[in-house]
């Protein structure tokens, strides 16, 4: 591989691999924190990302993704699904973000009274 296209598929990789790193484990319960990004985490919670939030048999995924930033209060809303075994369900996701909880994001769906809470692991 001539040097120039080494050292620009280094810069790619780097530039994936730091996104990836800046990017929050954001989860319901903090038990799943302790646990490895391929582990199993069965029943324990949700866990959230840019673009999916899932859990044991439920997997939601939105379009464009998220940008979890805490620097002021705000509201993002996404269009996309959720399914479960036998069941798409068309979907609108409000992530709510305040600059006094960082960290923290709550998403808000259609029909329901509460949001999801999402923390940060530490």
């Amino acid at each position: 591989m001539p040097h120039r296209a080494l050292a620009a598929l280094s810069l790619a990789v780097a530039v994936v691999c730091s996104a990836a790193a800046a990017q929050p484990r954001l989860v319901t319960n903090p038990e799943i924190c302790a646990l490895g990004p391929d582990d199993y985490w069965g029943e324990m919670g949700m866990v959230l990302t840019d673009s999916t939030m899932e859990e044991i048999e439920y997997f939601c995924e939105f379009d464009p993704p998220v940008a979890f930033d805490w620097s002021g209060d705000r509201i993002e809303t996404r269009l996309g699904y959720c399914n479960e075994p036998g069941i798409i369900i068309p979907e609108v996701f409000s992530f709510e973000y305040s600059q006094y909880e960082p960290g923290v994001v709550r998403v808000w769906t259609r029909g329901r009274d509460e949001p999801t809470v999402f923390t940060a692991c530490r």
